[in-house]
C-alpha cells in the first residue's frame, strides 16, 4: 500500500468514527519523531488567526488516542531528515484536499513539526 492510500485510509476513519464539530474552524495535522519513527497527529481549534500560529496551540478537537496518530511506515521516511518529512506531508495534504474529503469542508487545514513554522495547505474562505 502506498503512503497516500495509508494517510488518506487514516483520514476516513476519523471521518466515520470521530468528526470535529462544526465549531472547529482549523485543523492542524502536527508531526513528531518518536522511537517507532516519524508520526503524524491531528488536532483542531475554534478560532484561527493567520497572524498568530499560537492557535494550533488551543486544542479544542482531536481523534481519540486510537486514531490521532499515524506513523509512517518507515520505507517512506528511510534517509529522510525532519524537513523531508514535513515535505512529504504537506504535499500529499495539499493533494488529499484536492479531492474534497468532508473532513476539511470549510476549515483552514496546517501542517507542522512540533514547535516549528505552520505551513498553510489551504485557507478556508
Amino acid at each position: 500500500m502506498s503512503l497516500n492510500q495509508s494517510l488518506s485510509q487514516w483520514i476516513k476513519k476519523i471521518e466515520q468514527e470521530n468528526p470535529p464539530p462544526p465549531v472547529i474552524t482549523a485543523l492542524n495535522f502536527g508531526m513528531l519523531q518518536s522511537d517507532k519513527g516519524y508520526m503524524v497527529y491531528l488536532t483542531g481549534a475554534e478560532i484561527y488567526d493567520p497572524d498568530d500560529d499560537d492557535w494550533a496551540g488551543e486544542i479544542d478537537y482531536q481523534p481519540p488516542r486510537a486514531n490521532k496518530y499515524f506513523l509512517i511506515p518507515r520505507e517512506f521516511t528511510k534517509g529522510l531528515k525532519w524537513q523531508g518529512v514535513l515535505d512529504l506531508v504537506v504535499a500529499w495534504l495539499k493533494e488529499y484536499y484536492g479531492s474534497g474529503p468532508a473532513l476539511f469542508d470549510g476549515r483552514t487545514v496546517t501542517a507542522s513539526f512540533d514547535d516549528g513554522k505552520l505551513v498553510l495547505i489551504k485557507e478556508a474562505r
